[in-house]
């Protein structure tokens, strides 16, 4: 004779889950702790990537001023 009600599982509370995110929290924060440098390395990131991003406004600021002249001039000779 078979149960219908039971079923093959596992069952795993809300409160488990609960405690297994502090656990694993906790794990992330002393590995964040022990990392050297961390702060000034992500600082230093965010330098040279707006360095990059100015020297890529101004490329191509330069080339659309320049395609802008090149176009007026095209135009004004060929009228």
């Amino acid at each position: 004779m078979s149960d219908d009600n039971q079923t093959n599982g596992v069952r795993i509370t809300t409160r488990e889950l609960y405690n297994e995110l502090i656990r694993l929290a906790k794990l992330v924060e002393r590995l964040a702790d022990s990392l050297p440098d961390t702060d000034a390395k992500v600082e230093d990131h965010e330098t040279r990537i707006r360095k990059l991003e100015q020297k890529a406004g101004w490329v191509f600021g330069a080339l659309g001023l320049l395609g802008a002249i090149v176009g007026v001039f095209s135009f004004s000779l060929g009228a």
